[in-house]
């Protein structure tokens, strides 16, 4: 590993030197290896041993610099991005009752739509698609349950989501019965998915219950579930860089704290 003369053995210190050079240059995996190998060639050589662990915390250092800054780049072209993904939206959050808004299509706000059964897509600020299948006719159905059926009778379904008298519940309004039952990242099963694979093509929605009913998807709920998705993806985006950035300065700050201990103990 060692490329200097073949005069004399390696000692600790050519390792550890070779390591820091790798570290100027950017080759973090091949450093910890020359600094891993002080402790395996050297083991009673203890000041050198402890030295090679202040060099490692130089490394994740350098590491966790990298990953801040490409975060930080990447969380600007997602910020950038937001507005035009969310253009079309009208973000809703009660503060009284709710610790988190959702993104939902302007063509599919409730007071538009009140009286329709359909597919509506929302994200939340975190990224996370719910999908809610709302129903309004004239039989109760209980249903717990949404299959989406193509043309050649491919199809997807959800888990079954019980009534919770919350999130999912019914209610009559005169002779009309309405149906609420909302299906999050999971029990939607790749529901989403599927409609945005047959996005060209006839999809059939069928609310399975004590009573089934169908209908076919009509194009503005599909369109609002395309734009959802996207606008899903660059929120994800932005979690996860934000959460990715966070734990990044927190392990700076933490290395930051064991040098100097480490410093002072060599002192």
């Amino acid at each position: 590993m060692i490329s200097c003369a073949t005069m004399k053995d390696p000692s600790p210190d050519d390792y550890l030197n070779e390591a820091r050079e790798l570290i100027q240059s950017e080759q973090y995996q091949l450093a910890k290896m020359y600094i891993d190998s002080v402790k395996i060639l050297f083991p009673k050589e203890y000041s050198k041993i402890r030295e090679s662990m202040s060099v490692m915390r130089e490394v994740s250092f350098a590491e966790q610099q990298r990953t801040l800054a490409f975060c930080d780049s990447m969380l600007k072209v997602r910020q950038n991005e937001l507005p035009a993904a969310s253009a079309n939206f009208v973000f809703q959050k009660d503060a009284e009752y709710e610790t988190i808004g959702h993104y939902i299509y302007k063509t599919q706000l409730n007071e538009k739509n009140y009286g329709r059964t359909y597919l509506q897509t929302k994200v939340d600020e975190k990224g996370r698609l719910v999908l809610t299948s709302y129903y309004c006719g004239s039989r109760m159905l209980n249903h717990t349950r949404v299959k989406v059926l193509s043309n050649d009778r491919v199809y997807a379904e959800t888990f079954e989501v019980p009534r919770d008298g919350a999130l999912n519940y019914s209610f009559r309004d005169g002779h009309l019965n309405y149906e609420i039952v909302r299906f999050n990242s999971k029990s939607e099963n790749g529901v989403a998915n599927f409609i945005l694979m047959h996005l060209n093509e006839p999809v059939s929605v069928i609310l399975e219950g004590k009573i089934s009913i169908s209908y076919k998807m009509n194009i503005q709920d599909k369109q609002a579930l395309k734009s959802a998705m996207e606008l899903s993806v660059t929120l994800s985006d932005i979690t996860r860089l934000l959460s990715e950035i966070h734990l990044a300065q927190a392990k700076i700050e933490y290395l930051i704290q064991k040098q100097a201990e480490s410093s002072k103990e060599l002192q």
